[in-house]
């Protein structure tokens, strides 16, 4: 197959996927964001989450920062970021958040920065770093520390509607989708079909 038309098919197969700027800073003091759609649940206690990242290339800093600083974070795309938030995937030799137009936050005790503009935000103290041989990627483990979501969008339950935060979601390399209809349904059981919930 042709290399372009493979990579697009095979990133787009396995479905939707959420998306992330992740925002690091340098151990020189230089901050560095770059869009993720590789990000997973690890764990709810302790709450990690992983990022998958590709075979690490000069001038792409942002897993060196986060394992030299220990720390980075999460920021979830709301509609109105998403072409600055796919800008951020070019290969940029300058910090990306004045050159796409994000404003960077922090947080006291936080090196890390944050993107202001979005509603769900998570900071991450960077753990560890398992390589994936067959292909030179590298899972990369980070436990919250900071967690910020709009009290709107969490039920009594803890349960985050990103419906009501309107956070993006991708889909293959380039593509970006507002999530639509949605249904919860109770704890599984072997002797009762789940409930909507």
């Amino acid at each position: 197959m042709d290399r372009y038309y493979r990579a697009n098919l095979i990133n787009s197969i396995t479905g939707y996927k959420s998306i992330n700027l992740i925002g690091t800073i340098s151990k020189n003091g230089i901050p560095n964001l770059a869009v993720f759609s590789q990000v997973i649940h690890l764990g709810a206690d302790p709450p990690l989450i992983g990022v998958i990242f590709r075979p690490v290339i000069k001038g792409m800093n942002t897993l060196e920062n986060a394992e030299e600083t220990g720390c980075f974070t999460l920021n979830h795309v709301m509609p109105d970021m998403v072409q600055k938030a796919h800008w951020t995937s070019a290969k940029w030799q300058v910090p990306e958040f004045s050159e796409v137009g994000f404003e960077e936050e922090y947080k006291k005790g936080f090196p890390a920065p944050f993107v202001k503009e979005s509603q769900v935000k998570i900071g991450l103290h960077f753990e560890a770093k398992y390589p994936i041989k067959i292909n030179g990627t590298y899972l990369a483990a980070g436990r919250i520390e900071i967690l910020e979501v709009p009290d709107f969008a969490v039920g009594s339950d803890g349960f985050v509607d990103l419906l009501k935060t309107e956070t993006v979601a991708g889909f293959g390399l380039d593509g970006y989708y507002s999530s639509g209809s949605f249904v919860r349904y109770s704890y599984a059981k072997p002797d009762k079909m789940p409930d909507p919930i």
